[in-house]
C-alpha cells in the first residue's frame, strides 16, 4: 500500500472517530434507551472503519480486514430501526429525520448499499479498492449527518 492510501485511510479514521454521534446531554438531561442504543451503533461504525486502517497499515492480520468491513455492513442493517419517532430529546438527531423520512430512509439504503462494498472490497484484498469503498462509506456518513445531525456544541 503507498503512503497516500495509507494517509487517506488514516485522515477517514480520524474522521469516523471524531464525527460519531454524541448525545448532547446535560447533568439535568438523559437521552432516551434508543438514542443511547443509536449512539452505541454509530460509535461501532467508527471503531470498525479504525480497525479496517489499522488492518491495510500491517497492524494487524490481513485476515481481519474482511471482519470488520461485513460487521460494519450488518451494523447498517440497524439504522432503519435506530431512529424511532421520539428518540431524538438531548441528542444530535435533528427533528428533520422524522419530518423527512423517505430522504432519510435513502441515505440509510446508501449507507447499506456502500457498506456492501466495502465488504466486496475486503475480499478482494485489493488495498486500493478498499481505500476506494472507505471513501464511499466516509461520504455517505458525511451527507447523512451533514442533513440530519446537528453540530457539537
Amino acid at each position: 500500500m503507498n503512503n497516500s492510501t495509507q494517509k487517506l485511510l488514516g485522515a477517514l479514521a480520524v474522521a469516523a472517530l471524531v464525527g460519531v454521534a454524541g448525545p448532547a446531554t446535560g447533568a439535568a438531561q438523559e437521552a432516551t434507551p434508543e438514542a443511547e442504543y443509536r449512539e452505541s451503533v454509530m460509535e461501532s461504525f467508527g471503531l470498525h472503519i479504525g480497525a479496517v486502517r489499522a488492518v491495510l497499515a500491517g497492524a494487524a492480520p490481513a485476515g481481519h480486514i474482511e471482519h470488520h468491513a461485513v460487521a460494519f455492513e450488518r451494523m447498517t442493517q440497524a439504522l432503519a430501526n435506530a431512529f424511532p419517532e421520539g428518540s431524538g430529546q438531548n441528542t444530535r438527531a435533528l427533528p428533520v429525520i422524522w419530518e423527512n423520512r423517505d430522504d432519510f430512509m435513502n441515505k440509510v439504503s446508501d449507507i447499506q448499499t456502500v457498506s456492501a462494498h466495502l465488504v466486496t472490497a475486503a475480499r478482494s484484498g485489493d488495498s486500493d479498492a478498499i481505500a476506494a469503498a472507505v471513501q464511499e462509506v466516509r461520504d455517505s456518513c458525511r451527507d447523512c449527518h451533514t442533513t440530519y445531525r446537528a453540530p457539537r456544541n
